[in-house]
């Protein structure tokens, strides 16, 4: 398949709802493993889906796993909310664990300040480069796949061979123009 058959392929992968984020109901785009709020049909509560993948002895792979878990209301004021959760210490630590949440995620969502990890697993120096969004990421890495499997990746195929083939696809897609214009598209 030509690089611009490909591109082509690659533009209508994008506009199918396969490779297009998911948002939760406050419309920010869901991180893996993060949960998605969702009321439920009972009483009109909300619900928090929690999403795990665990490794299946009897199935002998990976087996992706969700729980709708019922969320409580949030409390109108500090009174009812200690009256919930019994302690003020207890409060104070769910306090806490939000604020810390908040930054993570302010700090996740700025790129300026990461750094580099190293062959070691150390930070090194400033991230500088230009990077794809999430959803430019996940159709990039659909057409290393593709592209790969083309020339005969399969699960099969020992760890070293596997990354021989992703490293070739890549290598094609850096060195085509117009497969590149079409993923940027």
């Amino acid at each position: 398949m030509s690089a611009i058959g490909i591109a082509h392929q690659l533009k209508a992968l994008k506009r199918t709802s396969k490779l297009r984020a998911v948002h939760t109901n406050n419309d920010m785009p869901e991180r893996a493993g993060e949960e998605k709020m969702t009321p439920t049909a009972e009483k009109g509560q909300e619900t928090k889906r929690v999403q795990r993948t665990v490794f299946d002895l009897a199935a002998f792979d990976d087996v992706k796993l969700i729980k709708d878990v019922p969320v409580p209301s949030r409390p109108e004021s500090l009174e009812s909310a200690l009256a919930t959760v019994g302690t003020k210490e207890r409060l104070l630590e769910i306090i806490h664990k939000g604020m810390v949440s908040d930054a993570t995620s302010a700090a996740w969502d700025d790129i300026s300040g990461f750094k580099i990890v190293g062959d070691d697993g150390e930070a090194g120096e400033d991230y500088s480069g230009k990077f794809a969004d999430e959803e430019k990421g996940k159709l990039i890495n659909a057409a290393v796949l593709s592209l790969a499997k083309m020339n005969g990746y399969d699960k099969s195929l020992t760890k070293e061979k596997k990354g021989e083939l992703k490293e070739k696809a890549k290598k094609f897609l850096r060195d085509n123009p117009a497969m590149i214009e079409g993923m940027q598209g």
